[in-house]
């Protein structure tokens, strides 16, 4: 059965990100803070897989700061791809993947599996961490961002959307759906991840939604969750390290 996903063709898209989030101070400290907890003092971060590249532009970033073994973008957006493939010149191998990452023939682990502004961008965004989860290589990460909620969350592009203008100046037709999670239902989906993850970890702070958002929320919490996959899948104890406000975890 086709997924739901949007397959986002908006030149908008291509405009903002072949100009925009191509160096690691154009990162959101909540970004920068996980990518710098994770690669710890010898910046190691291995082999990544970036899901929802747009131009790649994460992979300039991380090249730029860290140790790489290789960089493998993939996004919808063929536009972005094919920009990507002409302009992203790393110093580590690097490959760019036209398609959906529920539809994409992964073979292969990676050490670092990335999702920024990917899940909560689209349908089905639950399937997308899922299979984010899946391509992790034992001992590795997953990082995504997500927005997330004490209240109930959102997924219904009818009630919760932004439109495809990350510029501010003017509407795009074309709509991404805007996925809000309650916080504790996204730990509980983490958690029942399988393998069940060795630590889960966020970093995140209240912020408005974006000026281009329809949504029911006035305020939400951007996170950035790193979660680990154990070595041995035997390992059932989960740690945790929320570095959240007050109202998401409880303090």
């Amino acid at each position: 059965m086709p997924n739901k996903n949007i397959k986002y063709n908006s030149k908008k898209l291509l405009e903002f990100f072949s100009f925009n989030r191509q160096k690691w101070d154009e990162f959101y400290p909540s970004e920068r803070w996980v990518f710098d907890k994770i690669g710890g003092k010898d910046k190691k971060l291995g082999d990544v897989l970036d899901v929802g590249c747009a131009c790649g532009g994460l992979g300039a970033a991380l090249d730029e700061r860290f140790i790489l073994a290789s960089y493998t973008g993939v996004d919808v957006h063929r536009g972005a791809i094919d920009w990507a493939r002409r302009h992203q010149k790393l110093s580590i191998p690097s490959y760019f993947i036209t398609g959906d990452i529920l539809e994409v023939d992964l073979n292969n682990r990676y050490d670092i599996v990335v999702s920024l502004s990917c899940a909560d961008w689209n349908i089905e965004a639950e399937k997308i961490i899922n299979t984010c989860w899946e391509n992790v290589d034992k001992d590795g990460y997953f990082v995504i961002s997500l927005r997330l909620t004490a209240l109930e969350g959102i997924n219904n592009i009818k009630e919760s959307y932004q439109y495809i203008n990350p510029s501010g100046k003017e509407k795009d037709p074309e709509i991404a759906n805007y996925v809000v999670f309650n916080f504790k239902e996204i730990v509980s989906i983490i958690k029942g991840f399988s393998p069940s993850p060795e630590l889960i970890g966020a970093y995140g702070y209240w912020g408005k939604p974006a000026t281009t958002a329809v949504t029911p929320f006035d305020k939400l919490v951007f996170a950035v969750f790193y979660i680990k996959k154990p070595a041995l899948v035997s390992n059932t104890k989960i740690s945790t390290e929320f570095n959240l406000p007050e109202e998401m975890n409880g303090k």
